[in-house]
């Protein structure tokens, strides 16, 4: 039999006491970053689960940034309501918050304890959002910055959509349709883009526009992780799933750690884990976690949730759907046979378990939306996080 230490809180409220989870200080130390998973998205507990854990960091070792797998750009919105900005916390979740994981009273409750905290805090996106919403801030860039560049820029932009304002998922969906005279003439834009932004970083740095021209060049960035992404993801590119968006994704974490703040980032399983993913099919070849893990270490933590039985959100593509995709509500499986869930016995509303110093074979399966997902547990996840039931969250 496979021991594990167990770290049990008595409640998965996010504001009741902390202090039964006071023994998983050690399990993150010093890290840099912190990862918090999920099996699914739009699940209620995992975003209570999250709420509670990011008050532990914050309030007990001095986090500073929550980095949500939102749009890189468009998070940019509610970061500014979280420190002090006009709009309502639905206003601002809707509209920075993608794939309707924003509309729910979990998530806005855990905004709203953000605004309200005595330290500032910081909310940053770690997803690669629609190129449209990402150009549109180049090409305001450029406008007076780099005019010779703006009507290039202004192009690009409207190649990648214009002002329609689509979600990420349905926006990748539409532009896999169009021609590929488009898509093509779309990618060269942007790598003109990015040659003409290297090429001009030292004159704006010049000019005073440093971090002017940075903030410019990470949006662009991620329009050019985004458009390279959906090409792979069409089967117009590599076969390596979402490895763009998982580089992406940490590159834009690794740029917060260089300026000092310590981050809990909180994205799916898939996402966090620190090894490659070697099962043809399976999602991103070199996950975020991964990344992470080589430029950071031990200063890179990963946590990934689950849950042993109830309900989950599964995400299904739908071209024709708002979103690009729609959830549907579906009962979890009963416990596979080697599944790191066997761990667990439910008794606790909350329980850790450390995976450090166990057999690395010693789990080979976690949950992954309404399935099992062939895994090296206890390589790929320095802990998991475990609660008896889940069921999906109810939208606003």
């Amino acid at each position: 039999m496979t021991y594990a230490r167990l770290i049990e809180s008595h409640s998965l409220a996010p504001m009741d006491p902390l202090d039964d989870l006071e023994p998983l200080l050690d399990l993150v130390g010093d890290a840099r970053v912190v990862a918090i998973g999920e099996s699914s998205h739009h699940v209620r507990e995992f975003y209570l689960l999250r709420h509670r854990l990011l008050r532990l960091l914050v309030e007990r070792l001095g986090f500073t940034v929550y980095a949500l797998e939102a749009p890189f750009t468009d998070a940019h919105t509610v970061d500014a309501w979280v420190r002090g900005g006009p709009g309502t916390v639905e206003q601002v979740a809707s509209a920075g918050i993608d794939h309707g994981m924003g509309d729910c009273r979990e998530m806005h409750d855990l905004l709203r304890w953000m605004r309200e905290h005595e330290r500032p805090l910081r909310f940053a996106g770690c997803l690669a959002g629609t190129p449209r919403t990402a150009l549109r801030a180049v090409a305001a860039y450029m406008k007076d910055a780099d005019p010779d560049a703006h009507l290039l820029a202004d192009r690009a932009f409207r190649l990648a959509g214009g002002e329609r304002e689509v979600p990420t998922m349905k926006a990748m969906l539409d532009h896999a349709r169009r021609p590929i005279e488009a898509q093509d003439e779309l990618t060269v834009a942007i790598s003109r883009l990015l040659a003409r932004m290297e090429t001009m970083a030292g004159y704006q740095r010049g000019q005073g526009r440093a971090a002017e021209h940075t903030a410019a060049f990470q949006h662009l960035r991620n329009a050019w992780y985004l458009d390279h992404g959906g090409r792979d993801l069409n089967g117009r590119g590599l076969a390596v799933g979402t490895a763009c968006l998982d580089a992406f994704g940490a590159e834009s974490v690794l740029r917060l750690v260089e300026d000092g703040a310590r981050v809990v980032v909180a994205t799916h399983n898939t996402h966090i884990r620190k090894t490659v993913i070697e099962h043809e099919g399976d999602f991103g070849l070199f996950p975020q976690g991964y990344h992470l893990a080589q430029a950071l270490g031990p200063d890179y933590v990963s946590i990934a949730a689950t849950s042993l039985g109830g309900r989950t959100s599964a995400g299904r593509v739908a071209p024709e759907h708002p979103l690009g995709f729609e959830a549907v509500d579906v009962e979890l499986p009963e416990l596979a046979p080697g599944s790191v869930e066997t761990l667990f016995d439910g008794r606790a509303p909350l329980a850790v378990a450390d995976l450090r110093g166990l057999d690395p074979e010693a789990f080979t399966r976690i949950r992954m939306l309404d399935y099992f997902m062939d895994v090296p547990v206890v390589r790929a996840y320095d802990a998991v996080a475990c609660v008896p039931e889940t069921r999906s969250v109810e939208v606003c």
